[in-house]
């Protein structure tokens, strides 16, 4: 099982954590000084510095005490370690992946291989139920009338984290149901928020399908983060590994197990080199900025439209990308609107810059993985054969 932990910081620290050590997540200097201090003279001192906040520790008592508190325990020591396994590595310095490494063949056989393992038959993914699914909720549009004050207001009766009241529960095994029940409930809860914007609902029914199939997807990726900083809020004792999925299904990112077997031929460890984006697991950082802004549904609102509608101009050009801009450009009016004369907040620049610094991190990290998605398809990482694999675009599948 890959660990995969660069996303996470220690909780020790705050510094970015590195595995688990002696029962907690840390990096591996805390480790290190739990180690040397947990039964030194510092167990039995009280704080040496006037400037530790339960944040920041700047004298030994303190950081031991804050060791002991998140759960370290001197019990899970091991003391038949080789020495230069306790080396840490400077992982600055650590040189990147090569396709041979991750593919786990040598650069000589891959062209030799490829063409053997393209011939093998892939599981195909019908989508077309799901896809009339869809399409039947832009036909219908909201379930009820709706009376708001504008249009951004009006998304805000759109289904998000922040009206989801699902039974959460916690899984340790990803199997192909889960992973599928992720596809379903994405694309579906998209498409009805969707239908409460009313200049979108005056698109025609082809061109809200070619919008959806473009951005189910990165709209997904803002609600689990946002999900996820709730989650957080809500639950004082919440896991910092811990992510949440639309659909409530709690998984631990360091522990969790993942059946990808009817996927790929390849070991999830591999896999995740191509799909940590839509896991989201390089975004992990930006759960402790939603939780410290305290971000409003109004705002929440604005996040994901401007997020979807600013991708799917630039991915689906043309007439298209103008009416889509101008999608954005209503809505900023809104926002604009919703600061001065809702919150009373006329200096809203910098507020609205961090939110927005948000999307562009998301759009950022979708655009690194394009280029892991090219090697996928070249290698016939994926053997997935999907009816419409349009619908998955930057996702890593294909």
């Amino acid at each position: 099982m890959d660990t995969n932990t660069d996303f996470l910081t220690c909780l020790i620290c705050g510094q970015v954590g590195q595995g688990k050590h002696f029962g907690v997540f840390s990096c591996r200097a805390c480790a290190a000084f739990f180690r040397r201090a947990a039964d030194s003279k510092w167990s039995r001192m009280k704080c040496l510095s006037k400037h530790c906040n339960g944040k920041s520790y700047h004298c030994k008592p303190c950081r031991l005490k804050r060791c002991y508190d998140m759960g370290m325990d001197i019990t899970k020591f091991q003391h038949d370690r080789d020495g230069r396994q306790l080396i840490p590595s400077n992982r600055k310095r650590k040189i990147p992946d090569s396709i041979e490494i991750v593919l786990g063949k040598p650069h000589f056989l891959l062209m030799n291989e490829m063409g053997e393992e393209l011939k093998e038959k892939k599981p195909y993914v019908d989508l077309s139920f799901l896809i009339s699914q869809a399409s039947d909720i832009f036909k219908m549009g909201p379930p009820a009338p709706v009376l708001a004050t504008s249009y951004l207001q009006k998304l805000n009766y759109g289904e998000s984290c922040m009206r989801r009241t699902e039974n959460r529960r916690k899984l340790d095994l990803i199997t192909r149901k889960e992973v599928v029940s992720f596809w379903e409930y994405n694309l579906i809860t998209t498409a009805k928020w969707l239908t409460y914007f009313d200049k979108f609902q005056e698109l025609d029914h082809d061109l809200k399908m070619q919008v959806l199939f473009a951005v189910w997807h990165v709209w997904g990726r803002l609600d689990k983060l946002m999900g996820t900083a709730l989650y957080r809020i809500r639950n004082k004792e919440a896991n910092k590994a811990d992510r949440l999925a639309g659909n409530g299904i709690i998984t631990d990112m360091v522990d969790v197990k993942t059946d990808a077997e009817w996927m790929s031929s390849y070991p999830i460890e591999k896999l995740r080199y191509f799909l940590d984006g839509v896991r989201i697991s390089d975004l992990f950082p930006l759960i402790d900025e939603l939780q410290t802004l305290d971000i409003t549904e109004t705002e929440l609102s604005f996040m994901l439209a401007h997020l979807c509608f600013q991708y799917a101009a630039n991915r689906l050009g043309g007439k298209l990308a103008d009416i889509l801009e101008g999608f954005v450009e209503t809505l900023s009016h809104d926002i604009h609107k919703y600061y001065v004369e809702e919150k009373r907040m006329p200096r809203y620049a910098g507020r609205l810059s961090k939110l927005l610094k948000i999307n562009k991190e998301i759009l950022e990290n979708v655009r690194e993985y394009r280029s892991r998605a090219q090697v996928a398809r070249v290698f016939g990482v994926f053997k997935l054969k999907f009816s419409h694999p349009e619908i998955f675009r930057d996702t890593g599948y294909v």
